[in-house]
């Protein structure tokens, strides 16, 4: 008898057993995903109100279930959007409203229900956010050890959530691809549970929900607009729709649009040069951190489903994502980080060229809230130049005066000069930039990290100092 749930090589189509237990083909070095018998898909049905756990059937058996009452999040009319837009018909799937306020809280409920299942009592994970900070509050829940892996570059937000749920950070190298290299290492080392996305097939399972949300939402979707970092997200939200296909709940899915951002694009520009695989990029530079990501593993697939979805690939700036992050919020009542903003900033140019029709109905995939990251936080609160100088410094130039006027300081003086209207976390974000910017220098003594104004920092200060008398 055929198993009803295979793990198949999407490279070589190779078929391993469901407990394989790699994340990769052993064959070809291509990704492996699960893979449901035709036939059992064409008799499951879906029982319980519309959250996560409403599709187990279509998931691989867990035993115990970890829940934090993820799923069933709202699809949501944007007509004043739609229409600064030039679109008749948008909708904003709306992940924010997780437990965690992101899409990931779906893989980290199945990923951790999986390894409480196993008896696993320590979980290890390579995250740049969202993620780990999903798999952080579900470990908490189900009383597992956390191992977070992150690069240097991290959104305090989320660093903030993956400290409140106790998890041990482990600091890896300057990009995501160096904390995957480390995490494996340390899945090797220690025999913890490997819950990073690119190593765990259960993480498309969790992610393909989504499509199976929409189409039971009732939304006739012309175009699904998704952004684009590792490429795992539109490769799972078709996955889902293939399945749909199948069980005869949709007849024809909607066309996928990835996003991608100008400073790190390296499936976009594939698609548009007309390739198999991914740009090679050395290094990206946007500020949208969620999608930086320079060798996106799941970057073939993703081409394959842009290809087959009938769809296209197109890029947008950092200024443009945290333009249309201020005018969802403004006009929605929808708060999105920059990587989510991207699925709307990318709209109207895209009506203008005619690419999408305005009477389609396009649905953007908002996956995570704005209040986990930094960029629009800034751009929302950053003063327009007035008279008066002084007496409205900008915080980066109230907190160097501080260094100026003691000498020597740390950071926790600084954030009690300050007033303490802030959190210590953002007073040393400043501090981190005003250090790259040469303007101060840190030295470690003892416990604590002492921090001094350079000369060039010195030299702001004086040409400040000039300023506020000429006005």
């Amino acid at each position: 008898m055929k198993p009803r749930l295979s793990l198949v090589c999407s490279r070589c189509g190779y078929v391993f057993q469901a407990d394989h237990g790699k994340p990769s083909c052993e064959k070809c070095g291509g990704q492996l995903e699960y893979v449901f018998d035709e036939e059992y898909l064409k008799k499951v049905e879906l029982v319980g109100e519309l959250r996560f756990w409403r599709y187990r059937p279509i998931m691989p058996p867990v035993q115990k279930v970890v829940s934090l009452g993820e799923g069933g999040t709202p699809i949501q009319g944007s007509q004043r959007l739609a229409e600064s837009l030039g679109l008749s018909n948008l909708r904003l799937k709306d992940e924010t409203r997780n437990p965690t306020s992101s899409f990931k809280d779906r893989s980290a409920a199945l990923l951790v229900s999986d390894a409480l299942s196993k008896g696993f009592d320590s979980i290890v994970c390579a995250t740049d956010g969202n993620h780990g900070a999903s798999v952080a509050a579900y470990t908490a829940k189900a009383d597992i050890s956390c191992h977070l892996v992150v690069p240097k570059s991290m959104d305090l937000g989320k660093l903030a959530q993956m400290m409140a749920y106790n998890a041990d950070i482990i600091e890896a190298g300057e990009t995501v691809e160096e904390a995957v290299k480390r995490a494996k290492n340390l899945e090797q080392e220690k025999g913890w549970y490997q819950a990073t996305t690119e190593l765990n097939p259960l993480s498309i399972e969790g992610l393909k929900t989504i499509s199976y949300e929409l189409v039971e939402q009732g939304v006739a979707t012309d175009w699904l607009v998704v952004a684009m970092g590792s490429g795992v997200t539109i490769h799972s939200l078709w996955k889902g729709y293939r399945e749909l296909k199948v069980m005869g709940l949709v007849e024809e899915p909607p066309r996928l649009i990835g996003v991608q951002a100008v400073g790190c694009p390296p499936i976009a520009q594939a698609f548009e040069q007309g390739l198999e695989e991914p740009v090679k990029i050395v290094k990206g530079t946007t500020e949208a951190l969620a999608i930086n990501v320079a060798e996106p593993l799941f970057g073939e697939l993703a081409l394959r489903v842009l290809h087959e979805s009938g769809g296209f690939a197109v890029t947008v700036t950092d200024e443009e994502m945290i333009k249309a992050g201020g005018e969802i919020a403004k006009l929605e009542g929808i708060f999105p980080e920059p990587a989510s903003a991207s699925t709307v900033a990318c709209l109207k140019s895209l009506v203008e060229a005619g690419k999408i029709d305005k009477r389609d109905c396009v649905v953007s995939l908002i996956t995570s809230s704005g209040l986990k990251t930094d960029d629009i936080l800034k751009s929302l609160t950053r003063r327009t130049k007035t008279p008066g100088l002084g007496s409205k410094l900008s915080t980066k130039e109230k907190i160097l005066r501080i260094i100026f006027t003691s000498g020597k300081t740390y950071g926790y003086e600084i954030w009690k000069g300050m007033g303490q209207d802030m959190t210590i976390g953002a007073i040393y974000q400043h501090l981190a930039d005003l250090e790259g910017r040469g303007l101060i220098s840190s030295i470690a003594q003892g416990k604590r990290r002492y921090i001094e104004i350079t000369e060039k920092g010195r030299r702001v200060m004086s040409a400040l100092d000039d300023l506020q008398v000429l006005l």
